[in-house]
């Protein structure tokens, strides 16, 4: 049995984006299992058992398997665990079950068709009628490949078959749980891959437009457990066919598709959603027709934007828009003067001193620029992020002016201030200076910066005993982790000393199979450091007289 068939399609996806990511970790193999950490927004182990290389049982500790699901951190070992083969040059999975003997490399396709070829005509048109009777759904599709023309009652089926998935999945709170979610977003994808693009290959453009459109909307309203990115994925896909159909429509048609992205600004839809769509207006429709309607939209949007009481909201958007209107007037060839004036009317927009800045230092009016970014730091001193923007942007300025006294200033600045840590500023300014002086320099900068800075410094600058000191005098095991392959070569018994100290911490206070799990495969980490076997036999020794009394905990240890 092929193992991907143990899994739905959108979990398969993702499992093979966390392989290509190198989010497989810590992999060990041993008769017949295979152990392995998942690294993403947490980590997670998995266990996998085999039989004459089939997958007979599988194990995660992520929320989503532990309700009985196979979960995309498995199909993501099982990605790496065909990899190990592969390079081992291990004989290839073979397929079986009571109904078919397909190998991999056998062509499945041409059995089907010659099984087909050889069967009774009567026999497969009363199979066939059997199963569109059955399925309204594989009746539209047969009926469309007979009869391409799209009617206005086909459009208004398509659309009772969305609302009827909706209803599927919504429960009497009318709410898609999380366990739910995906299994609604996998089919309403498959409408838009099969039927929208159906629609599409067939030339009925505006139907599938209408279509497209009536998902958008009913994916942006329902209520819904998004924890997966599942709205984004049917919003992204929706965005692709958009694309593909502007691509393919001119004239009042095209305009048509306009206006009715236009109207979405008007309605209640999200601000998240508008924004798929605002992409859409200001990448397409490119044609000069369209110019002065888009002129006049994002004007529109600028204004409204600024009669919002909420500070950020207004700040936010009116930059936004702004920025959108000054592009088209780029476009539409309007004089420096003429958005010049523009920017002035929406002066206090980051946004709009941004582009007046780009504008001044593409004109090569430096002074003009530093004067912009000077009294931009006073005007946007709340917002530490952009007040890191305009110092980088001085920094450059003096750079290119050649003041060497002000371009230093602005680098001490940001190393101490507004980029604590950044390795490409901080190795800027060690390039100014010769190495003697140097290491009494970066002495200044240790003095003024927090431990958790420093240690980053510390590894670029390779002082590993200090790092090695922060690392012990730290709480918990990130720190280590995040250093561990450079500090594990140096100082092994330090670093075995701390994995010790902390899983014994640790495993005083747990009590529940999912946190031993994680210890076991901390454990096999020590192991894998010079002199971490002893250790951790040691460790599990005691652990064993200690806990005796936890069954799950003597278990996993079992495992190691």
């Amino acid at each position: 049995m092929d193992w991907r068939n143990l899994f739905q399609a959108h979990i398969l996806d993702r499992g093979y984006h966390y392989y290509c990511e190198h989010a497989v970790e810590d992999v060990e193999l041993g008769d017949n299992i295979m152990w392995a950490t998942v690294y993403g927004t947490q980590d997670y182990e998995v266990e996998i058992r085999f039989k004459q290389n089939e997958v007979i049982d599988m194990d995660c500790s992520c929320p989503y398997a532990e309700s009985g699901n196979n979960c995309k951190h498995m199909a993501a070992v099982l990605y790496e665990w065909e990899d190990i083969k592969e390079e081992n040059q291990t004989e290839d999975i073979q397929f079986s079950s009571t109904n078919d003997s397909f190998q991999r490399g056998n062509d499945k396709e041409q059995l089907i068709k010659e099984t087909i070829a050889s069967a009774d005509e009567t026999i497969v048109r009363t199979f066939l009628q059997s199963l569109l009777l059955d399925d309204e759904k594989l009746w539209m599709r047969f009926k469309s490949i007979l009869q391409p023309e799209i009617s206005e009652d086909d459009l208004k089926f398509y659309k009772r078959q969305v609302d009827a998935i909706e209803e599927k999945y919504l429960g009497r709170d009318y709410f898609i749980n999380y366990y739910e979610a995906m299994h609604f977003i996998d089919e309403i994808y498959d409408i838009l891959d099969q039927d929208v693009c159906g629609m599409m290959e067939d030339g009925n453009y505006k139907m599938a437009f209408e279509l497209i459109n009536y998902i958008f909307i009913m994916i942006g309203e329902v209520e819904m457990d998004d924890s997966d990115g599942g709205i984004s994925i049917i919003a992204a896909r929706c965005c692709d066919l958009w694309y593909e159909i502007l691509d393919q429509v001119y004239g009042e048609d095209k305009s048509k598709m306009l206006r009715w992205f236009l109207a979405q600004f008007d309605s209640s839809m999200p601000d998240y959603m508008q924004e798929y769509i605002e992409n859409v207006i200001m990448e397409d429709f490119l044609e000069k027709e369209f110019l002065e309607e888009k002129l006049q939209f994002t004007d529109k949007m600028v204004k409204k934007a600024s009669k919002k009481k909420d500070s950020w909201y207004r700040e936010y958007y009116v930059g936004n828009w702004a920025f959108r209107h000054l592009a088209l007037m780029e476009q539409n060839k309007s004089s420096w003067n003429e958005k010049e004036k523009y920017c002035k009317q929406y002066w206090q927009a980051s946004a709009v001193r941004k582009y007046y800045i780009d504008q001044c230092i593409q004109q090569k009016k430096y002074d003009l620029a530093l004067e912009v970014l000077k009294a931009s730091i006073e005007i946007d001193a709340d917002y530490r992020g952009l007040v890191k923007e305009h110092h980088i942007k001085m920094k450059e300025i003096y750079q290119t002016k050649g003041d060497v006294e002000k371009y230093q200033e602005q680098l001490w600045e940001l190393v101490l201030k507004y980029t604590t840590g950044d390795l490409m500023i901080f190795r800027e300014l060690k390039s100014q200076y010769p190495e003697e002086e140097w290491n009494i320099v970066r002495e200044k900068i240790f003095s003024k910066l927090p431990l958790q800075t420093n240690v980053q410094l510390y590894k670029e600058e390779k002082l590993y005993d200090r790092l090695m000191e922060a690392v012990q005098e730290s709480g918990g095991l990130w720190l280590l982790q995040q250093y561990e392959s450079e500090l594990k070569k140096l100082y092994p018994d330090a670093v075995l000393k701390k994995y010790e100290d902390e899983l014994n911490n640790m495993a005083r206070l747990s009590s529940d199979r999912k946190r031993y799990k994680q210890y076991v495969s901390l454990l096999r980490r020590m192991k894998k450091i010079k002199g971490g076997t002893k250790v951790v036999e040691r460790m599990v020794s005691e652990w064993r007289i200690l806990y005796k009394r936890r069954p799950a905990m003597m278990d996993e240890l079992s495992k190691l």
